[in-house]
C-alpha cells in the first residue's frame, strides 16, 4: 500500500483527506479548550445563584457535568487516534490516508468513542426536554411531542451502540450493505436529535411569547431570553443536520466522489456537533445568568402564570393566578383565608429578579 501504483486515489484526494482529518482534530481541540474555560465559569455562576433547589441542582449540575465528562473522554480518544494516525501508522502519505479512511483504532477506543457520542446527544436533549416540560406547566400533553422524540432518539442511539459493537467486535460483519445500514441508522438518529432540539426550543419560546403578549415592555424584556434559546439551539441543530445529511448521502463506497466528499464533511461536522452538544446548554446557562445580573434592578410588568414558571411563593406570602384580562386572584397560604380579587392596576407582578430566576429554571 505504500506505493502509488494502481492506487485508486489521487495525490490531491489523499492530501484533502489527511488535511481534513488533521484540521478537524485541531478544531475539536480548540473548541474543547473554550469549553473547558466555559464549564467551570458556568458552574461557579450557577452555584452562587439564590433560591436553588436540590432537585434542580441534581438535574442541571448533573447533566452539564456529565456532558463535559463524556466530551472530555471523547477528546482523549480523539487525541490517541491522532497519535496512531500520524505516528504509529504514518510511515508514508498513503499509509496515513488509508488509516484515515479506515479508522482502525484499538477495540477499546472504538467502543468508548461510540458510547460517548451517543451519551452526549442523549444528555443534551434530555436537559432541553426537561426544560420544555417545565415551560409547558409540567403538562405531559403539552410536552408530549418532545418526549416522544426523545424516546425515539434513545431507542435509535441504543441501536447504534449495539450495531457498532458488532462492527468493532466482528470484523467479518462489516460489509458494504451493513455499512450502509449503519450510516442510515446514524443519520436517522441525528435527524431525531435535531428535531428534538428544534421542537423543544420552539415550544419554550412560544410559551414565553404567549404569556408576555399583554405587555410590549415585558415581551421586549424577555426577548433576550428567547434569543439565547434560539441561538444556542441553532448552533447545535445546524451542526447535527450537516452530519446527518452526510450520513444519508454516503453510499459506503469510498471511491465515489459523493462519498469521498461526505467523509470530508463528516470530519468537520462531527467535531462541531460533538462539542456544540455540550457547549450549547452550558453557554445558555451562563448567558441567562449574566443577563439576569445585568437586568437585576429593573421590574417587569409581565405575569407569567404558574403553568409556565412553576409554583413559587411571592414576597407577600400569597400565590397569584390569572383570572381575567384585568384581574388576578390572590390565594393565601392557609385554606381558611379569603380569596381576594385584585385589580391589575394594583398588582405589578413579581419582582423581576424573582420572576427571571424562576424562568431560568425552565429555560
Amino acid at each position: 500500500m505504500s506505493t502509488a501504483e494502481n492506487f485508486p486515489f489521487s495525490i490531491v484526494q489523499q492530501k484533502a483527506m489527511i488535511s481534513a482529518d488533521l484540521n478537524s482534530t485541531l478544531l475539536y481541540q480548540f473548541l474543547f479548550g473554550i469549553y473547558t474555560g466555559l464549564f467551570p465559569s458556568t458552574m461557579y455562576i450557577y452555584i452562587h445563584k439564590e433560591n436553588r433547589t436540590r432537585t434542580r441542582d441534581m438535574i442541571i449540575i448533573g447533566s452539564t457535568g456529565a456532558l463535559y465528562f463524556f466530551i472530555a473522554l471523547n477528546t482523549v480518544t480523539n487525541w490517541l487516534y491522532t497519535n496512531i494516525l500520524f505516528i504509529t501508522q504514518g510511515a508514508t502519505r498513503v499509509d496515513i490516508f488509508v488509516e484515515s479512511i479506515t479508522a482502525n483504532m484499538p477495540l477499546g477506543e472504538r467502543i468508548v468513542d461510540d458510547l460517548t457520542m451517543s451519551a452526549v446527544f442523549l444528555f443534551a436533549d434530555s436537559l432541553l426536554v426537561w426544560r420544555c416540560y417545565h415551560a409547558c406547566g409540567r403538562s405531559l400533553c403539552r410536552s408530549l411531542l418532545p418526549i416522544i422524540l426523545l424516546t425515539v432518539e434513545t431507542v435509535l442511539a441504543l441501536s447504534i451502540i449495539i450495531y457498532q459493537c458488532f462492527f468493532d467486535g466482528t470484523p467479518k460483519f462489516e460489509t458494504l450493505q451493513t455499512t450502509q445500514i449503519s450510516n442510515r441508522l446514524k443519520a436517522a438518529t441525528l435527524v431525531t436529535v435535531a428535531a428534538t432540539s428544534l421542537v423543544s426550543t420552539v415550544l419554550i419560546c412560544l410559551r414565553i411569547w404567549r404569556h408576555t403578549a399583554l405587555s410590549s415592555r415585558s415581551r421586549k424584556h424577555y426577548q433576550t431570553i428567547t434569543v439565547v434559546l434560539i441561538e444556542s439551539s441553532t448552533l447545535y441543530t445546524v451542526a447535527v443536520l450537516l452530519l446527518a445529511i452526510a450520513d444519508f448521502t454516503t453510499t459506503g463506497n469510498i471511491e465515489t466522489t459523493m462519498t469521498f466528499a461526505d467523509l470530508l464533511i463528516q470530519n468537520f461536522a462531527g467535531a462541531a456537533s460533538q462539542i456544540m452538544s455540550g457547549m450549547a446548554p452550558t453557554l445558555m446557562i451562563a448567558r441567562l445568568f449574566v443577563y439576569s445580573g445585568q437586568e437585576g434592578t429593573e421590574v417587569s410588568s409581565a405575569h407569567l402564570p404558574s403553568d409556565l414558571i412553576s409554583h413559587t411563593s411571592h414576597t407577600n406570602g400569597a400565590n397569584v393566578a390569572t383570572l381575567g384580562p384585568n384581574q388576578f386572584i390572590q390565594e393565601g397560604k392557609q385554606e381558611n383565608e379569603e380569596i381576594q380579587v385584585v385589580p391589575r392596576s394594583e398588582y405589578r407582578g413579581q419582582p423581576k429578579d424573582e420572576l427571571e430566576e424562576t424562568l431560568e429554571t425552565v429555560v
